[in-house]
């Protein structure tokens, strides 16, 4: 009921206690759907937030409100330190406006349409949500409608309240029914109405779980203060808002992982088919190997038995090598082939475990109701929403893959303030081996030991920014960082590892 002609007409009042012979001192936005209206004046100051978003457009009038430095707009700069001589409320009009002088601000409190209008000399010549473009058409002294409270009239409009008065709202109307208005005789309709009326005007503001408002509906909370049931209420349903949205925007946010998660199982179990099904290498090398002395370097291909199949095969050679060094190169691959099979089997178990722990995750979520636990359960996993911080004066692009922190160095200079003075003696370092590449850090986790799946993806990420990023798949060294150091006169990326492990991964980006 905050919408309310009835609600409003108690507002007015109040602000008008509180605004009278102010001056308008500060009036701006920090985001598209929000106003601040600062008023001042004998040590004393009001402020007006005005949340005109279509999905919860209310009031609320904190003590104080500090601006933000940036990303913060003036408006209706043409207002600014005239006073305010009034506050009223359009007569049966869900709308009331704050009178400076012969210019007004006009509070168009039309739910999802709701507005601000900058009126003069009963001329509209701005607005706030400038989207609403036909608010350009108001003339503000139409605004108060001449209804004549009467049973004469009540006749006329078939003795329907809302009828008469369109300003009673939706909710009067539902409360009217559940009362059985509808149903008594017009006698008593008559005497109804005007009890309806006597409650409106006179009633406490009840407030409500739901949260809401109510002039009609008795709660045990309640209170005689408009101003203080709009922050009431204000408070209340934004926190429920907002903290709504920020849960989506979570649970959306796994949902979305899942689903990469799900294309990355349907994909790699694609290519695992293919890896399986694909004639093996070590075969071709036995059937190489069985006839080298029919063979000789310099052919790039050779049609030979074979005995797996028994019939003929065309093998193709790499001409610079010998027929024996073809054979071992096939050896090697097949070797590869078999790592790949594991990596991929590997893989394909790991985003499994990964669906399975962000839908456990997703369910939690889904039971939280405070805004503080649910930041506070996203910050300990790694979830919480980050600012995206400005990358041009940084040595690296930076990643973060189930709840871990990924650095990749930008170019061989990089590469050295990455290692040398980016990264901590814990972190761990990765590099694609013997090639030259980028540095990848991953950020250490006290107390955690680095996950199997998060090495790999570092790796892979390693791979795909070295020189074997083509390669099917590539050998990735690391190490903590305090076993990274740089020999004196060095060339710029180039490094001494000790201690380092390898993993065989698919260059791979994140």
């Amino acid at each position: 009921m905050f919408h309310n002609y009835f609600f409003l007409k108690r507002l007015a009042p109040d602000l008008g206690k509180k605004l009278k012979g102010q001056s308008l001192l500060e009036c701006f936005s920090q985001n598209k759907d929000e106003l601040i209206l600062g008023f001042g004046g004998q040590d004393r100051s009001f402020y007006i937030r005005a949340n005109l978003d279509p999905n919860v457009s209310l009031l609320s009038f904190p003590e104080d409100f500090a601006r933000a430095g940036k990303n913060s707009v003036d408006l209706f700069s043409e207002l600014l330190d005239k006073e305010v001589t009034s506050v009223s409320v359009f007569e049966f009009e869900r709308s009331f406006q704050i009178k400076l002088g012969e210019d007004a601000l006009i509070f168009k409190m039309h739910g999802r349409r709701a507005n601000i209008l900058h009126s003069k000399n009963n001329e509209v010549v701005s607005l706030f949500r400038k989207n609403l473009s036909p608010d350009f058409d108001i003339v503000p002294d139409e605004l108060n409608k001449k209804i004549e409270v009467s049973e004469s009239e009540l006749v006329k409009h078939n003795y329907d309240p809302t009828s008469l008065i369109p300003a009673l709202g939706k909710e009067t109307k539902i409360y009217l029914e559940q009362d059985g208005f509808y149903e008594k005789g017009n006698e008593e309709k008559w005497k109804r109405f005007n009890q309806l009326l006597n409650q409106l005007n006179h009633n406490p503001i009840y407030l409500h779980c739901g949260p809401f408002v109510s002039l009609l509906k008795p709660s045990d909370e309640q209170t005689d203060s408009a101003i203080e049931a709009t922050n009431w209420l204000y408070n209340k349903t934004v926190r429920g808002f907002y903290f709504e949205k920020e849960r989506n925007q979570a649970i959306n946010k796994l949902k979305q992982r899942i689903k990469k998660s799900e294309s990355y199982i349907s994909k790699t179990r694609s290519k695992l088919q293919q890896v399986e099904c694909a004639r093996s290498p070590e075969e071709i090398a036995n059937i190489l190997m069985a006839n080298l002395n029919s063979l000789q370097t310099g052919l790039s291909k050779a049609v030979l038995h074979d005995f797996y199949n028994d019939e003929p095969i065309e093998i193709k050679l790499n001409r610079e090598l010998s027929p024996q060094k073809n054979a071992e190169n096939l050896y090697r691959k097949a070797k590869n082939r078999h790592q790949e099979i594991d990596a991929l089997n590997e893989n394909i178990a790991a985003k499994e475990k990964l669906i399975d722990r962000l839908s456990r995750q997703i369910l939690h979520i889904d039971e939280l109701s405070d805004a503080k636990e649910l930041r506070k359960y996203l910050k300990e996993r790694g979830l919480a929403q980050k600012e995206k911080v400005k990358e041009e004066n940084l040595p690296y692009h930076e990643f973060e893959f189930d709840g871990w922190q990924i650095l990749l160095g930008k170019h061989a200079k990089a590469n050295d303030e990455l290692t040398l003075k980016v990264a901590n003696k814990n972190d761990l370092w990765l590099h694609a081996k013997d090639v030259a590449g980028s540095h990848v850090v991953v950020r250490q986790k006290p107390g955690q030991n680095f996950p199997t799946h998060i090495i790999e993806k570092a790796a892979a990420l390693a791979a795909a920014n070295s020189k074997r990023k083509t390669d099917t798949l590539c050998p990735v060294i690391y190490t903590l960082k305090k076993f990274v150091r740089k020999a004196k006169g060095a060339p710029a990326g180039q490094v001494i590892v000790e201690k380092e492990e390898v993993v065989m991964v698919e260059p791979k980006i994140l």
